[in-house]
């Protein structure tokens, strides 16, 4: 078979990203079975992804001086901040209300990139970016407004739906203004990135952490999410952003807000209702739309 042709192909990097989206789809599900609370969780996925980056980083990189360099930046110091801020939000997040509510709201974030896109590189935001952003809070507050069922399961949280939506918004923000900052300059390691920002929101968790609490739960299941199914997913869709537009790439990430929580409803129990579908079904419609949009625009 031959790789260079496979790699010139359209397909290559659509294929990339859905292998990566899809290898991220279980990563809640396992969260859920470590029964961990939200910051024991945070210290083990923080230090094991942050470790793993940092040595395919190492590996990999043709000029360590540069990345380092270029990490100093504005670009640089702005994607830092926001990965730590949007990882540890939506660990948080995850201890407080359900995967559906929390993979919901953080479909949302090609909407805060464009808003972010507008402010730091003055892209125009379009009108089909404002409507958009309307349906799609619209069908968050549907779902948001079912405080049914809401599972509070062993060191999940206290269960509270409106603090999971408010994590929720602000991991899809800050991830939005990661992309816009990594957009900025595109000599940025990713990797050395990544690897940081794991490492010092781990660190950050053990201060605050209970620990006694640290080793509660299930360590060798968290480790399967830090150390394989973060590293691996993470690698394949940015890996693929050198292949494919990143419409593409949005677009397919949303698999993982359609099979994340049946992963967990099938693993755990953790039922999704008729109105939680509902409202995510127009968010993740008017998502759809709106990259498809977007792509035609860019093409």
């Amino acid at each position: 078979m031959n790789v260079n042709f496979m790699r010139g192909s359209p397909l290559f990097g659509i294929a990339l990203a859905a292998f990566g989206a899809l290898a991220l789809t279980p990563d809640t599900l396992f969260m859920r079975l470590s029964e961990m609370d939200s910051w024991s969780m945070l210290v083990w996925r923080g230090l094991q992804m942050g470790s793993v980056m940092l040595l395919i980083w190492f590996f990999t990189s043709n000029n360590h001086r540069n990345d380092v360099k270029n990490l100093s930046h504005f670009s640089g110091l702005g994607a830092l901040f926001c990965q730590i801020v949007s990882g540890t939000c939506f660990t948080l997040a995850i201890g407080e209300t359900s995967v559906a509510m929390v993979l919901l709201c953080l479909a949302t974030s090609p909407i805060f990139a464009a808003i972010f896109s507008r402010i730091l590189l003055k892209e125009p935001i379009f009108s089909s970016t404002w409507i958009t952003m309307l349906i799609c809070f619209f069908g968050v507050a549907i779902a948001v407004f079912d405080s049914s069922n809401v599972p509070i399961l062993i060191g999940q949280g206290s269960g509270s739906i409106v603090a999971g939506v408010i994590f929720s918004l602000l991991a899809s923000i800050f991830l939005g203004a990661n992309f816009v900052f990594l957009r900025m300059n595109k000599k940025i390691s990713i990797f050395l990135i990544a690897g940081i920002a794991g490492i010092f929101s781990g660190l950050i968790a053990l201060l605050i952490v209970d620990t006694n609490l640290l080793f509660k739960g299930n360590i060798f299941i968290i480790s399967v999410t830090g150390l394989l199914i973060l590293p691996i997913s993470f690698a394949a869709i940015n890996i693929a952003t050198r292949y494919t537009q990143a419409p593409n790439i949005s677009l397919l990430m949303l698999l993982e807000t359609i099979i994340g929580p049946f992963w967990v409803w099938i693993g755990v129990g953790e039922k999704i209702s008729i109105q939680m579908m509902f409202g995510g079904l127009i968010v993740i419609i008017s998502l759809a739309f709106y990259i498809f949009h977007l792509s035609r625009k860019k093409s």
